[in-house]
């Protein structure tokens, strides 16, 4: 992959001055400098165009966000309320993107009148301008599916109140058309951290999908879906990486064959507390690991040191598979013959000890313990062996190396839940027995909210356009049978690359929705994703929502409660118990498909009336 350090000229950056509008549509900036000096050359227009990038990336990256609302990653002394159905039409999840619009819009517009620019260099700006205004309204379509789509950039006595898209049909045909050109203008290859024409179809892919799942147009669907892998087939020059870890990690930021975009910072100017790592990893010492009695001891002290306020779950580890040592099976890890044949399933009585909180074990929690407690072999073993090879990339599990240390997690470790001393989850200790691995860099002996350090953010990757294409051939096999192989052959590309795992045989149709549900869950935890893949499948339904009908309310993943871990300190007895702090309480109902549109928003705007509310907000 190309590599260009882009460094926006300083004299650009120092005249750059932001004017705030009265309007409701924010539209600023109001530039100040002359429009002949940036759009003059490529090079100073690059650096207005580099200058746009930041804030658009940040809405695909900041993944916490959404994937909190799932069971994905619990936060360690809460739930979100937008996971209880908490939110009212008061809530706005960043409708105002106008200053950003208007940023792409100018580079549209300045691009196309140049008269300092070549002819290739106004097509590729023009293309990338629509490729940035299209990720923009996508953000805010798959929240609230029409837009204000502004395409022209508004003066100061043009009409701010403008008014939403018709209909979300026609949101997503703007959205399209933008993406369409970008794909016909962009370059194949531009150097890391830059949208080429391969990006533009991996969005458009996932795009098709979500444009799909909420019309109600079949012939529309069987367009989009057939787009959709139309637009997978046309990328070109990536593959998937067989180091699945190291796409998130110091590793292989640039040298991955998969990564089509991604956002890079440079130690020069960011440190650790500036980063995801900040929120994943815990905060203890030997001193208080020696006052509770906990251990081992760590090898250098305070190795741990952030403010965790994330870690994964156990319906997230449920979902990474476990090969069956007599089968070669793909299985969950409490059905294969290993488990099986060496665990009793026992009663919550026989665990309670390990509790914190009565609440913690209710009749949906499980317990086992070991057949032969003097065989040398702990319950451990016959879960976390022969796993899913993501489980390892992703998760840090009880007893493995974390930073050059073991780390443990079982009821006397010293990153458990309760390892403070107090409650679980207290003062930055995950919740769940569980931390994250995948994105965390190991590029010095620890990350320090003030150390420096690189870092970056995989916006857009082969291995999920794929799994795009594999879903779009699960909706057109629907009708269409002779589909059904060739998605299955589709998601087991990162399946067997990725994980390790035998291939999928599923050969009906309900088989195959279940295997490529849980090998997207597995393959794009903290990417943003799970959360609209929930709500796409429950406007599928059918098979693609375990049975439900199209638009259902109930999508079990959504009204599951968030679940953890407990291990025995001898590592003979365990338990799958129920999270507290409101993680109980989950639930989904119809009218979250959508977002509201903001009530601030109605209120501001004469052109937008309480009539183009969201249903049932």
């Amino acid at each position: 992959m190309k590599l260009v350090k882009y460094i926006v000229p300083v004299l650009l950056g120092g005249m750059l001055t932001l004017q705030s509008c009265e309007h409701f549509l924010d539209t600023k900036p109001t530039e100040t400098y002359s429009e002949e000096l940036v759009w003059g050359t490529r090079s100073t227009a690059d650096a207005f165009v580099l200058r746009t990038y930041p804030n658009i990336l940040s809405l695909y990256h900041q993944f916490w966000e959404d994937d909190q609302i799932t069971l994905n990653t619990i936060l360690r002394q809460s739930c979100p309320g937008e996971a209880r159905d908490l939110i009212n039409r008061e809530h706005d999840f960043g409708f105002d993107k106008f200053s950003l619009i208007r940023r792409c819009n100018l580079i549209i517009e300045q691009a196309s009148a140049s008269a300092g620019l070549s002819e290739k260099d106004k097509k590729e700006l023009v293309a990338e301008g629509k490729m940035l205004r299209a990720m923009i309204y996508y953000y805010q379509a798959k929240h609230c599916g029409r837009v204000i789509w502004v395409d022209r950039t508004l003066q100061v006595d043009d009409e701010f109140n403008l008014p939403l898209t018709e209909s979300i049909d026609k949101t997503y045909d703007l959205i399209l058309n933008d993406l369409d050109e970008a794909i016909a203008g962009l370059p194949e290859t531009y150097p890391a951290g830059r949208a080429n024409a391969n990006a533009a179809r991996a969005l458009k892919s996932e795009v098709c999908l979500t444009a799909a799942a909420y019309s109600t147009d079949a012939a529309r669907k069987k367009k989009l879906w057939e787009q959709a892998v139309v637009a997978v087939d046309a990328i070109r020059g990536y593959s998937l990486d067989a180091n699945y870890g190291g796409m998130f990690n110091q590793e292989n930021p640039y040298s991955s064959s998969e990564i089509i975009l991604a956002r890079y910072f440079s130690k020069e100017n960011t440190n650790g507390g500036d980063t995801y790592m900040q929120m994943v990893i815990p905060n203890q010492g030997n001193d208080n690991l020696k006052k509770l009695g906990r251990g081992p001891l760590f090898k250098r002290d305070w190795v741990f040191e952030c403010w965790l306020e994330h870690s994964p779950s156990q319906n997230l580890v449920d979902d990474y598979l476990v090969i069956d040592q007599l089968t070669n099976k793909a299985k969950k890890w409490n059905t294969t013959s290993q488990f099986v044949n060496n665990t009793n399933a026992i009663s919550n009585d026989a665990v309670r000890d390990l509790a914190v909180n009565a609440d913690e074990l209710d009749e949906h929690s499980l317990a086992y313990e070991t057949k032969n407690k003097d065989a040398g072999t702990h319950i451990n073993d016959f879960m976390y062996t022969h796993r899913d090879k993501r489980f390892y990339a992703t998760i840090v599990q009880d007893s493995c190396e974390y930073y050059g240390e073991l780390v443990t997690m079982h009821k006397t470790g010293n990153l458990q839940r309760c390892s403070l001393g107090e409650a679980p989850g207290t003062a930055e200790m995950g919740a769940t027995n569980y931390l994250w691995r995948k994105g965390v860099y190991i590029n010095d002996w620890r990350i320090f909210y003030d150390v420096p350090t690189d870092y970056h953010y995989v916006i857009f990757r082969y291995g999920r356009a794929l799994l795009n294409k594999a879903e779009a051939l699960l909706c057109l096999a629907k009708n269409d049978p002779s589909k059904l192989s060739e998605a299955v052959a589709t998601f087991n590309q990162t399946r067997t690359v990725h994980g390790g795992l035998p291939e999928s045989e599923a050969s009906t149709l309900a088989d195959a929705w279940n295997d490529y549900k849980i090998e997207r869950h597995v393959e794009l935890p903290m990417e943003s994703d799970y959360y609209w893949s929930l709500l796409r499948w429950g406007k599928y339904g059918e098979e693609a929502n375990n049975g439900q009908p199209a638009g259902s309310e109930v999508i079990k993943e959504l009204r599951t409660p968030a679940t953890f871990i407990e291990i025995s300190s001898d590592r003979h007895r365990m338990f799958i118990g129920t999270q507290g702090y409101g993680n109980a309480d989950r639930t989904f109902s119809k009218k979250r498909y959508l977002y509201p549109i903001p009530q601030s928003l109605i209120n501001a705007n004469s052109a937008v009336t309480e009539k183009d509310q969201n249903p049932l907000w």
